[in-house]
């Protein structure tokens, strides 16, 4: 099985190796003699996000067989284990990277708010160079996420403290005593593993359901950004950003 976990995640490393290429060949024929249309440019980010759609259905399949195995992924660096939400990254660290990427962050859009003008967003400064209107757009989407990736959190350490708590401390407690049943009698049981088994398998198919719902939050926030807020060339420049960055962390 975890060769098939770790096969997937290799086709993905390949595919997403692919893309940055492509993406790499797409910004930089912007400043040489080719511009690519604006329909070209928007082709390439939707291929894109149709990988990300397909690499999370192949994931979701896997991740019905074995869920926990998601939470600490072997085909991982430690480093990678030690930064992971959930089985993968944090959704709302590809917005963080946009609001860096603008040169306007959350400050300044708070600023905005109060009534100061965006003036250096607006006119395209910095490397993504997000308007007024999309940085509205961007902070809704983060408050939004951010309330998903809380609500998510809090399921997991409900998760794991009843993991503690009940119904395996009971179980325990009641397999020790049956066995020293068992022994006294000169018997072999099973000393209640089977409720240990079927006590586990409810708590997996738990940690399933999280990395799923963790899953759905990633794919729809990558979505909604390169989609629905940024135009395309922001889009390419914020995906090849932060893929390479991903890149970084894995070797």
């Amino acid at each position: 099985m975890e060769c098939r976990f770790l096969a997937c995640y290799e086709e993905w490393l390949q595919i997403q190796g692919a893309d940055l290429n492509e993406l790499l060949q797409a910004i930089s024929s912007q400043n040489g003699s080719r511009v690519r249309s604006e329909m070209e440019l928007r082709e390439l980010v939707e291929k894109s996000v149709r990988h990300y759609e397909e690499y999370y259905e192949r994931r979701r399949r896997l991740v019905r067989e074995d869920g926990p195995a998601f939470f600490a992924p072997p085909w991982c660096n430690s480093f990678e284990k030690a930064v992971l939400w959930v089985g993968g990254c944090r959704p709302s660290m590809f917005i963080r990277l946009i609001y860096s990427l603008s040169s306007a962050g959350l400050e300044a859009h708070l600023d905005n708010l109060a009534g100061r003008a965006f003036a250096s967003a607006s006119h395209g400064e910095g490397l993504v160079g997000l308007s007024a209107p999309q940085l509205v757009l961007v902070n809704e989407l983060h408050r939004s996420t951010l309330l998903e990736e809380n609500r998510i959190t809090s399921q997991v350490a409900t998760l794991q403290e009843n993991l503690a708590d009940r119904p395996l401390l009971p179980i325990v407690k009641e397999r020790q005593r049956w066995r020293r049943i068992d022994t006294s009698r000169g018997e072999i049981g099973d000393g209640g593993d089977a409720e240990v088994v079927a006590a586990m398998g409810s708590y997996a198919a738990a940690m399933t359901g999280l990395v799923e719902a963790a899953d759905r939050l990633r794919l729809e926030t990558a979505r909604t950004l390169l989609s629905d807020i940024l135009t395309p060339k922001q889009a390419l420049l914020g995906k090849f950003i932060c893929q390479s960055q991903t890149d970084r962390l894995h070797t």
